[in-house]
């Protein structure tokens, strides 16, 4: 276990400086001079050090000033403070100079329309053409995955479904997402003005994106009627959804604006009131880590085309 130390100004980098100058000066009129410091301030900063490693650093003679024993051995392991120092602050350069001008943002699957009014991918790609020496870094996953990667620190920001743990993440609100079904146009179901989890006892529904959020609503949705949904064994993709149900396979539940235009053999009903849900989509930032500037930015560009 470490020895405590008595109470007082810990010694500091400066004071360090100060004291390799000296010793590889051999006065402290020519370290003052390369320090661009008087005299009297460089002098006084080593004595202030003396003070705190309670030896004497030199010994103060006419001719000059020479390393006491203790001094000489103190030397290397300053030098060595001060070359982590450099270290530290060329590191710390270099990470700015990196990072200043990247964001990376993940969204959730499906969550975003191409184009469009409020906030769409277009918006992202206007957004990177706005800041032509800026990298803007994009990932769709699913919501729950775009949690995962903002915990680790992979994503700077994620537009998620659902309000996440206020404990671990900050979450901006933007807008209330709805979920429509989709069905093959020529199945009895597409002639339902809407439909309810009732009607769906014995379809095969094509799996979620997430687990969280739309998994949790919909088997709740299920369970009011005393049923358990049946989803199909099938990997996760867009393109596989549509075919999916174009194919007549079964159902998906798909974002409402992926029926603003028409996908061939698919057509799209609500759910019946009692039935409907909605997710809240909203940005999500980890608590605790400095926000960059260009995220701040994307952030501020983010919610105003959600006003706009």
């Amino acid at each position: 276990m470490m020895g405590t130390r008595e109470r007082g100004a810990a010694m500091d980098v400066r004071q360090i400086e100060y004291f390799v100058l000296a010793a590889k000066a051999g006065s402290f009129s020519a370290a003052a001079k390369s320090a661009f410091v008087t005299q009297q301030t460089l002098s006084a900063s080593v004595a202030s050090l003396e003070g705190e490693v309670k030896t004497p650093l030199f010994h103060r003679r006419r001719q000059g000033i020479e390393l006491t024993d203790f001094g000489a051995r103190f030397l290397p392991k300053c030098e060595r403070v001060l070359e982590a120092v450099r270290e530290a602050e060329g590191f710390a350069l270099q990470w700015h100079e990196s990072t200043r001008h990247t964001a990376t943002f993940a969204y959730a699957t499906a969550s975003l329309r191409e184009s469009g009014p409020g906030f769409t991918l277009a918006t992202l790609r206007g957004f990177r053409a706005s800041y032509d020496d800026a990298d803007l870094r994009l990932f769709e996953l699913t919501s729950d995955a775009c949690l995962k990667v903002l915990e680790r620190g992979t994503v700077d920001m994620a537009l998620v479904a659902g309000r996440p743990d206020s404990a671990v993440f900050e979450f901006t609100p933007l807008m209330e997402g709805r979920l429509l079904v989709a069905v093959p146009e020529r199945h009895k179901l597409a002639t339902q003005e809407a439909i309810s989890f009732s009607d769906l006892a014995e379809i095969d529904l094509f799996p979620t994106p997430d687990l969280d959020v739309t998994y949790r609503h919909i088997v709740e949705g299920f369970a009011r009627y005393g049923l358990t949904p049946r989803y199909a064994p099938v990997p996760f993709s867009l393109e596989a959804a549509q075919e999916f149900v174009r194919s007549g396979q079964g159902v998906d539940f798909s974002p409402a604006h992926n029926a603003e235009r028409p996908h061939e053999g698919i057509a799209y009903r609500p759910l019946a009131s009692e039935d409907d849900f909605t997710l809240t989509l909203g940005l999500a930032t980890k608590l605790g880590v400095p926000e960059k500037p260009l995220v701040a930015a994307l952030k501020e560009a983010i919610v105003q085309a959600v006003s706009a």
